[in-house]
């Protein structure tokens, strides 16, 4: 991989924590706890994970993922969860997040399924937090309502958590789509839910004009960020919107994809602890429209490629870690999926593959 490190992704020193997120020794059962103090995880946390420990999940089985720790000095692992907590072979794994604390995991998964779920007649994953160990699972979200009236192929997407800054709540996609003719309608908004379960989800005010999806947390500041994909012409353009946490109806443009060229790949960018920029996965002529990794750096406000891919492999993925020295991506090559590690901290920056397996992808941090 051809590499060249991006001026704002320097690395300095933090303890604060990067926790993007979009894919314990043991699988957890449904339960939670009071709440924690310091108001940062909406239920009793679990260990704190080490600042250098990598989340990513493994498929096992098309229809069976775990999420797996590694601790990146020793390459030591962990199975947190292998999904089984139910009673079940296992769930796939949409997506995660980790808490602004580093005690608590959100999932997006089919995982735990309840007769008013099966009732739907629809597969719709649901929003739960469980505990770094792999304990104290949580579920967030309800059952939601069939409301296909009668239209075609009518699905709701659940998916992407995010963790809100004070741990209180989890930010996550609500999507509604349906045929029409040969057209897919409908789209996708985030919604927002308590931390502690058993509360209503809420919609959050965002533009209309486009489908707002992918929401990722500035560590400093609290503030999302959001893709913007698939817009109303002449009323939205796609990008990279900041948002307030509450959210807004005039979000800040960060990228606008027709002006720069850049088009965003739905994977969550990863940001650096300080929040001064974040990492994200796109692709544009100067990338021959080949995806690559690219640096957005927030205070020029400028878009800057920091890694491409040999021919023939697709980047799925990428985190930086707390302390802006490693960044592991998500290689795809002939359908196979492994995990490389970019070391920053040496120059040249070194680069090595830490899986082999052709099956594991979606780092995190």
């Amino acid at each position: 991989m051809a590499f060249a490190f991006a001026a704002a992704c320097t690395p300095t020193a933090s303890s604060e924590s990067s926790s993007s997120g979009g894919d314990g020794a043991s699988s957890g059962s449904p339960g939670g706890a009071s709440s924690s103090s310091g108001g940062s995880s909406g239920a009793s946390g679990g260990p704190e994970l080490p600042a250098g420990t990598l989340l990513y999940v493994r498929a096992e089985t098309k229809d069976h993922d775990i999420l797996v720790a590694r601790d990146l000095e020793s390459g030591d692992e962990r199975v947190v969860t292998d999904l089984t907590g139910d009673g079940s072979s296992g769930w796939n794994l949409d997506s995660y997040a980790l808490s602004a604390d580093r005690r608590r995991i959100a999932i997006a998964s089919l995982y735990g399924p309840t007769k008013d779920d099966t009732a739907t007649g629809l597969a719709t994953r649901a929003i739960w937090s469980l505990a770094t160990d792999g304990t104290d699972f949580r579920r967030l979200t309800p059952t939601f309502a069939n409301k296909s009236g009668g239209r075609s192929s009518y699905q709701i997407d659940v998916g992407k958590p995010m963790w809100t800054a004070d741990g209180s709540s989890v930010v996550y996609g609500f999507g509604e789509y349906w045929m029409e003719g040969s057209s897919l309608k409908g789209g996708s908004f985030p919604w927002v839910v308590s931390a502690a379960g058993g509360g209503t989800p809420a919609g959050i005010p965002t533009s209309t004009a486009c489908t707002v999806i992918y929401p990722s947390r500035n560590p400093k500041t609290g503030d999302m960020l959001y893709i913007h994909n698939v817009c109303i012409p002449g009323q939205g353009e796609r990008g990279l919107y900041l948002y307030p946490e509450a959210g807004s109806k005039s979000p800040q443009q960060l990228l606008d994809s027709s002006a720069s060229g850049i088009d965003i790949y739905h994977a969550s960018p990863s940001w650096l602890a300080d929040g001064s920029g974040f990492l994200f996965i796109g692709s544009s002529a100067e990338t021959n429209q080949d995806l690559a990794i690219f640096a957005y750096d927030a205070s020029a406000g400028t878009a800057t490629i920091v890694a491409t891919s040999p021919a023939d492999t697709y980047v799925r993925g990428v985190a930086i870690s707390p302390d802006a020295t490693k960044i592991v991506y998500c290689l795809e090559t002939d359908s196979k999926r492994d995990l490389h590690l970019l070391d920053v901290s040496k120059a040249p920056a070194t680069d090595k593959a830490i899986t082999s397996d052709g099956t594991s992808c979606h780092p995190s941090f």
